[in-house]
């Protein structure tokens, strides 16, 4: 059964209206929320001139987790270069983890500049980025699975160190990415693969082979099916086109590939370069409608790919609306 998820954006919303979505995702059906982790916001100011929202998502998981009853809540996704030590992450998904037992889950990446350089972290090639996440997460299986640990690894260090709270196995770990070598990372080390929207032969020709190389490596899946699929749809449903479009317009950054690659973490400057985009191009990469079909024709599309959760960031001016509709016009057909 395919399995859906609503994404919470600190960057978009405040931490309030977040948790509003949470209690509404909930209400409506779906399985999981996603909420992301960034110092920075991808933008500086929406289309109608009010400044950005930069909330901290580890101070709102326990109040989400708190307001709500069963749906599973995680984030979308972490980033543990040089920010974070994996040793803390684990420590506060412990403890979220005895507060929420079996709701929680880590979504985790390998970062943008907007985390690091605003800390005075300098922000480090792919190749390095990937090996750290690597590094992270095994660190963080093994603070779950073992007392007093000892590390010494390439870029962290453990000295005796132990979680006296929390379960004995990490939660599921989703690893998120547009390329080969994150997917097959997912494959051997994840629970979970998550990737962005995109055309679906990428997917069937680069990104599933990537995993399954993963899983042949890997000594915790056994096969392709042990590793819940799931793609990241952005969307905006209203009542008239322009309605729809106007809260998308400050994401056209992320159709830019050199904001993932450059080292720039000033949300002023990425939003100039997304503002030099067309809306023709925004509505050809988002899911723009006035039409619930729309939203079924893409959850069928990806289904059909091989993917087990969808994952929805709604920009729509009526998230009640949003949800409802889903709800009614889109889960019904995968249950």
């Amino acid at each position: 059964m395919t399995r859906f998820g609503y994404f919470a954006s600190l960057e978009e919303f405040s931490p309030t209206e977040c948790l509003e979505q949470a209690v509404l995702a909930e209400q409506t059906g779906f399985d999981s929320v996603w909420v992301n982790d960034h110092f920075h916001p991808w933008f500086d100011h929406h289309s109608d001139g009010t400044p950005a929202n930069g909330g901290n998502c580890w101070s709102w998981l326990p109040a989400a987790l708190e307001r709500t009853d069963e749906i599973e809540i995680g984030t979308g996704v972490t980033a543990i270069l040089n920010r974070y030590h994996p040793a803390n992450v684990a420590h506060r998904l412990a403890t979220l983890l005895e507060l929420a037992s079996d709701r929680v889950f880590l979504g985790i990446g390998t970062g943008e500049a907007l985390n690091e350089r605003p800390l005075g972290n300098p922000w480090p090639a792919y190749g390095e980025r990937a090996r750290r996440t690597a590094e992270a997460i095994r660190i963080i299986r093994t603070l779950f699975e073992e007392e007093f640990v000892d590390y010494d690894g390439q870029f962290w260090s453990l000295d005796g160190a132990n979680l006296y709270t929390g379960p004995n196995d990490a939660p599921p770990i989703h690893i998120a990415g547009g390329g080969p070598t994150t997917a097959r990372m997912a494959g051997d080390l994840g629970d979970g693969f998550v990737t962005v929207y995109e055309d679906t032969e990428t997917v069937t020709e680069e990104l599933f082979p990537a995993v399954e190389r993963g899983v042949e490596k890997s000594d915790r899946n056994e096969s392709l099916t042990d590793v819940e699929k799931t793609v990241h749809i952005h969307c905006s449903y209203a009542q008239t086109e322009q309605q729809a479009v106007e809260p998308c317009l400050p994401w056209r950054l992320t159709l830019l590939p050199m904001v993932f690659e450059q080292n720039v973490a000033d949300p002023r400057y990425l939003q100039a370069h997304g503002d030099l985009l067309s809306t023709e191009v925004l509505k050809d990469a988002f899911v723009i409608t006035t039409d619930p079909e729309d939203l079924l024709a893409v959850t069928e599309e990806y289904v059909e790919c091989g993917f087990d959760h969808i994952v929805f960031q709604s920009s729509s001016p009526d998230q009640t609306a949003f949800c409802e509709v889903v709800a009614e016009e889109v889960m019904p057909s995968f249950t």
